[in-house]
């Protein structure tokens, strides 16, 4: 009967171990709909993240004061460390005032946007412009990724963001020299926090730029 138990009991640590796990994981690659609405703010809801995925993009935010228009834009796409600390590796940068010396408040500002109907759910295959708060335009789309289970095929769609450099890319009269636009997958979409901000996470593979 002892041997009973503990061998139920070692079941059991391994299934909540493997569910914390999927939890984790599937929060970092989900790609898809988030339907949780917090009572925090948006400062407030990434600066508690249980796994510190923004603790270096809080100090950004800080440091430009910029928690405010986080916490009153109608859509953020936000970084997270992973992606930051890649742009500081490309910039070879090792700490944050060098940091700063290479991106300015537009780092973050590119990034809302006043419009709370940016979702997924309303973003089609092609880029959809919306003004942001860095004073210029960027897109939004998604895209569909399909894969086959069993005797099925599953299809689900990933939003993403879209800095367009120069011309957005496809324009008619685009010089040929025009540089690619950046395109950004979020990793999870539609949190909606106490202020009504739609948040989107991006990808932790995401290429920053720093202006």
């Amino acid at each position: 009967m002892r041997q009973f138990q503990n061998k139920a009991i070692v079941i059991v640590l391994l299934l909540c171990t493997g569910l914390y796990a999927c939890k984790k994981d599937n929060y970092l690659t989900d790609g898809g709909v988030h339907t949780a609405t917090t009572p925090y703010s948006t400062y407030d809801y990434l600066a508690g993240n249980s796994y510190h995925i923004f603790d270096t993009v809080i100090n950004i935010i800080d440091h430009f004061g910029l928690k405010d228009s986080v916490n009153k834009a109608g859509t953020f796409f936000a970084p997270t460390d992973y992606s930051v600390n890649r742009l500081m590796v490309n910039l070879g940068v090792d700490n944050m005032d060098s940091l700063y010396a290479h991106i300015s408040s537009r780092f973050i500002t590119q990034y809302l946007f006043s419009d709370t109907t940016i979702t997924l759910q309303n973003a089609g295959t092609s880029p959809k412009i919306y003004n942001n708060w860095a004073d210029t335009i960027a897109g939004v789309k998604k895209l569909a990724y399909t894969y086959g289970v069993v005797s099925s095929t599953l299809t689900y769609y990933v939003l993403q963001y879209v800095k367009i450099n120069g011309y957005l890319d496809g324009s008619a009269g685009a010089p040929a020299d025009d540089p690619t636009d950046a395109v950004l997958n979020c990793q999870t979409t539609g949190i909606i926090t106490s202020g009504s901000t739609r948040l989107h996470v991006l990808s932790n593979a995401s290429s920053l730029s720093p202006k």
